[in-house]
C-alpha cells in the first residue's frame, strides 16, 4: 500500500499535477484517466474539453500524425504561459495493437513545428508514456492574457 501512495504522488509530481491545478484530460482512454485522477491531489480540477481553458497541464493522446501539428498550434494557446503539454503515446510494443501509426519521431517534430520545446518524458502507465511539451521561454510573454 506505501508503495502505491508512494508512486501515485511520484507520478503526481512527474506529470507536474499540483494542488489547485487546472488540467484536462484530452481524449483519455479510461483506464488512464483513472491512474491520472487517482493521484491527483486534492483540490485539482479536471476537464476533457479545451473550451474550459486555461490550463496548467494539458494530457492529450494522439491517434494520427495528420493534423497533430495543428493540433499541438491549437493546444499551446490554451495553457497558461508556463504551463505544459503531454502528447501521451502507447510505448513502442503497444502500437499496432493501439492503432498507432507514427512514430515518437514524427509526433516530436510536429510539436516543434510550433512555438513548443518538449523538455521531458515520463512513464504514465506500464503501457504509456508521455512527452511534455511548453512554449518557449522567450515566447511565453505573447500568451499572456
Amino acid at each position: 500500500m506505501e508503495d502505491d501512495v508512494r508512486s501515485s504522488s511520484s507520478l503526481a509530481k512527474k506529470l507536474g499535477i499540483k494542488p489547485g491545478y487546472v488540467v484536462c484530460l484530452l481524449d483519455a482512454p479510461g483506464q488512464t484517466a483513472s491512474v491520472i485522477l487517482a493521484v491527483a491531489s486534492e483540490g485539482v480540477s479536471f476537464f476533457e474539453s479545451v473550451e474550459d481553458a486555461p490550463f496548467d497541464v494539458i494530457l492529450f493522446w494522439p491517434r494520427q500524425i495528420q493534423g497533430l501539428k495543428e493540433t499541438f498550434a491549437r493546444l499551446q494557446t490554451k495553457i497558461v504561459p508556463d504551463g505544459s503539454i503531454w502528447a501521451v503515446m502507447p510505448k513502442k510494443k503497444y502500437t499496432s495493437e493501439r492503432g498507432v501509426a507514427f512514430t515518437w519521431e514524427e509526433m516530436q517534430a510536429a510539436g516543434l513545428l510550433t512555438d513548443l520545446v518538449d523538455n521531458k518524458i515520463a512513464s504514465v502507465t506500464e503501457e504509456d508514456y508521455g512527452t511534455r511539451f511548453a512554449i518557449r521561454k522567450v515566447l511565453r510573454e505573447k500568451y499572456k492574457k
